[in-house]
């Protein structure tokens, strides 16, 4: 159940969007841009005037966490989401009173009376006729489901050649492709998306409970794949034809043990498979067609297996010996298909037995036994993973505050994976339902886990007047932690918006990144000029000597930086000095020359 009004914060908006969209998103918000506001149920529409002479459609979907989609018919396609965006959304933070509730359309239509729902149809496609199409393309879309169900229960006949055919034209090297546009590296995440249409075929026939079907279409595909020279094109250049045989390997796993198949069938799927493996051993240690491999070779009949399904959960020993690499997705295929066939009991047992916690408990939630997952969920919960996998079912069912108290025994959990993702999640739900200290405690635990600026952000809005305590101490955490460089970035980011310049100047001493010193010198010249002046050198200096002609530019803007420093601390001779004998020593070098002739006019030197 959503709730009625899921809280937002500013920090969540800003977290959505780069700064500039957030800046411009705000600014537009200022002006009162954004117009027609209206909700119905869990989704906001909104009119934003901005360039163009029609205002541009956003639309907001919530959910009692906050934000889950977000859409706008503006053309911005730059990562985060757009300025009109963002304005409806700080709208709908700042200005709730604003937003016109309406009820959701299915409710309007739930008790019509269908003779007035027809008449309502027609009158609304007769004043906009370009919807006639999509309601003639949606009867027809519905008519053709209505014909799938009927067709279930009928086995599909499948044309093997032609399906082996249909993946040999899509792996042809260059026959009928145009030489001069054709580039094979790019082209192959394109053959992975139609190769996915045939096992997309294959997963709806599993899905069905056809695995004979599967296999007839899984047998020519996989076959083809083995095609060495697209192998090796594929595997030089991209991970795409990587998770495409993973997908392969699950879909044949599962038809395998779903599939009602001979000895003999067993035993030639075994030795096809088993030569599949082999040949994909020379391209990685983890080779696909293990886990179909094992389907084959085990079945349903291995009696470690049975005796787990049957709640034999002391014994537990699935794999006789040390498990193999994909031990975890196999369990997994074989839950899947228990799930399907409706054998409950036997996938709570063999997810239990195999320790697989957040499958279990999830489960126990969605058969209803709700009370048993809390309680065995508070016993066996090792990670923050597992106990997020818990807490979520448990919202989806209506258990809010059980899934609260799950989460915050989860962040309470030794195990750091997932620990971030998990106070996130607590933070934005305890928020959405008016607990403030369990919210804050989240977002505390959650800077924590993983350090960035919205997630200090988000803790500055809800701590309120003990912000200052809750600073401190955040800031105490940051200064602890070993800062590496692949977080550098953020940690300098945050201590730049607290205004703790000593603290980034201590990490931009450890690095040389220019992502890492570049903020710290726009935000601490005028402060700490010396300090400015002497970074700069050492970012402009290598460019320079290296002849990176190609960089000059952001030599000279390092400069510049430095004689602005210099300027404010009485040292612009020495400067000048210093860029006048740049220029001397590399005269020969003529795209830079005037590059300092221009900098050093700049200051009047």
């Amino acid at each position: 159940m959503v709730d009625p009004n899921p809280i937002l914060t500013e920090a969540a908006v800003r977290d959505l969007a780069h700064s500039q969209s957030y800046d411009r998103g705000e600014n537009y918000y200022d002006k009162g841009a954004v117009v027609e506001l209206v909700r119905r149920g869990e989704t906001i529409r909104a009119a934003v005037e901005g360039s163009q002479y029609e205002p541009y459609q956003v639309r907001i979907e919530l959910d009692e966490t906050g934000v889950v989609d977000t859409a706008c018919s503006c053309p911005y396609d730059h990562g985060g989401i757009c300025k009109h965006r963002v304005a409806v959304l700080l709208t709908y933070v700042r200005d709730p009173d604003r937003i016109d509730q309406r009820p959701p359309v299915s409710e309007l239509v739930a008790d019509a009376d269908p003779e007035d729902l027809r008449g309502v149809l027609v009158d609304l496609v007769e004043s906009r006729p370009e919807l006639a199409e999509r309601v003639e393309s949606r009867l027809e879309t519905v008519r053709s489901e209505e014909a799938d169900d009927d067709a279930r229960d009928r086995t599909p006949d499948i044309n093997r050649e032609s399906i082996r055919q249909q993946v040999q034209y899509i792996l042809r090297p260059t026959e009928g492709r145009s030489v001069h546009a054709y580039d094979p590296y790019e082209a192959v995440e394109t053959d992975v998306e139609k190769l996915r249409n045939l096992l997309d075929q294959a997963g709806t026939a599993v899905e069905a409970g056809d695995g004979e079907t599967a296999l007839n279409i899984l047998e020519p595909l996989a076959n083809e794949l083995m095609n060495e020279e697209w192998l090796a094109l594929s595997y030089d250049d991209s991970n795409a034809i990587f998770e495409f045989f993973d997908e392969v390997d699950r879909v044949l796993a599962e038809a395998l043990l779903t599939a009602d198949l001979s000895e003999a069938e067993r035993a030639d799927w075994e030795d096809r498979l088993w030569t599949w493996e082999q040949e994909m051993g020379s391209y990685t240690h983890h080779p696909p067609y293990s886990i179909a491999l094992e389907a084959a070779q085990r079945g349903w009949d291995f009696e470690p297996v049975q005796r787990a399904m049957q709640g034999d959960i002391g014994y537990a020993d699935l794999w006789e010996g040390d498990p193999p690499w994909y031990a975890e997705d196999f369990i997994r295929v074989r839950l899947d298909v228990l799930e399907r066939q409706d054998r409950i009991e036997e996938y709570l047992n063999l997810a239990e037995a195999a320790d697989l916690i957040d499958d279990y408990v999830t489960m126990l939630v969605e058969e209803g036994r709700i009370d048993e997952a809390i309680k065995y969920g508070r016993r066996n919960l090792y990670s923050p993973d597992e106990a997020l996998a818990l807490a979520k079912a448990l919202r989806k069912h209506d258990r809010p505050e059980a899934a609260l108290e799950i989460a915050q025994h989860g962040l309470r959990l030794d195990d750091s994976s997932g620990k971030a993702e998990l106070a996130e999640w607590l933070r934005d739900r305890a928020v959405s339902l008016g607990e403030s200290e369990v919210a804050l405690e989240a977002a505390i635990a959650a800077f924590d886990a993983s350090p960035t600026l919205a997630a200090y952000q988000a803790a500055e809005e809800l701590a309120g007047e003990d912000w200052p305590d809750v600073r401190e101490e955040l800031l105490k955490s940051l200064v602890d932690k070993n800062t590496r460089q692949r977080v550098a970035p953020r940690h300098v980011e945050i201590f730049l918006y607290a205004e703790r310049y000593d603290e980034a100047i201590t990490i931009a001493n450890r690095f040389s990144d220019y992502k890492v010193v570049e903020p710290v010198v726009e935000a601490v010249w005028e402060e700490h000029p010396h300090w400015t002046i002497d970074a700069c050198k050492e970012q402009a200096e290598p460019i320079i000597e290296e002849g990176q002609s190609q960089r000059y530019r952001h030599a000279v803007r390092w400069l510049e930086y430095a004689g602005k420093a210099a300027r404010v601390s009485g040292q612009l001779d020495e400067w000048c000095a210093y860029v006048e004998e740049l220029r001397n020593e590399h005269y020969q070098k003529y795209k830079l020359r005037p590059m300092l002739d221009d900098l050093l006019e700049d200051f009047s030197c």
